[in-house]
């Protein structure tokens, strides 16, 4: 038998969990410019960011970006998924489709996901460690409280009223206007 006889088998592309994934960054960077205008817990943590500071979060391979930029006074811009991974600072990878659909879509949280090596990162440490807990705060209003329980070791200590006024801004002029 000759190796060089069979033909070689592409992976499957897997288009709905692509097109989820894609649609989650989109929400995630949007809610991210969103809650860096109004939510305190992130205005403090994005306060630590150095000025400029590119924030890229890329699914491997071919499964779409997202880049988010601090600009003046602490606020978070998103940028889209056309950023050049060269410009990024901080640069969260995933390394593959199906763990960005798993931590996307709420059955994994994101430590789990790097303690399974589904996820690694490039930039300052401390950077990324202070992202992280940015997405969490934004997991929290994203994700309804019982299942945000399940994909955080704590919650983040936000006032009911704060929380539930906040997910409505995000949801409806966060996404759709970026305020």
């Amino acid at each position: 038998m000759d190796a060089h006889n069979f033909p070689d088998i592409p992976p499957r592309r897997k288009p709905f969990k692509r097109a989820i994934n894609q649609i989650v960054l989109f929400v995630l960077g949007r809610a991210l410019q969103s809650l860096s205008h109004s939510d305190p817990l992130v205005q403090q943590e994005v306060s630590t960011w150095p000025e400029n500071l590119t924030l890229m979060m890329v699914i491997r391979p071919d499964g779409g970006s997202l880049a988010v930029t601090r600009g003046e006074g602490g606020r978070l811009i998103y940028r889209g998924s056309r950023v050049p991974e060269a410009q990024a600072d901080v640069v969260i990878y995933i390394k593959n489709v199906d763990g960005a659909f798993a931590m996307f879509t709420g059955q994994q949280g994101i430590d789990v996901a790097y303690a399974q090596h589904a996820m690694c990162a490039r930039g300052d440490l401390s950077n990324t460690v202070s992202v992280v807990r940015v997405l969490n705060i934004a997991e929290s209003y994203l994700f309804p409280a019982f299942l945000a329980r399940r994909l955080m070791k704590e919650l983040p200590p936000i006032p009911l009223l704060r929380k539930h006024g906040l997910r409505i801004k995000t949801y409806t002029l966060g996404l759709l206007f970026g305020l």
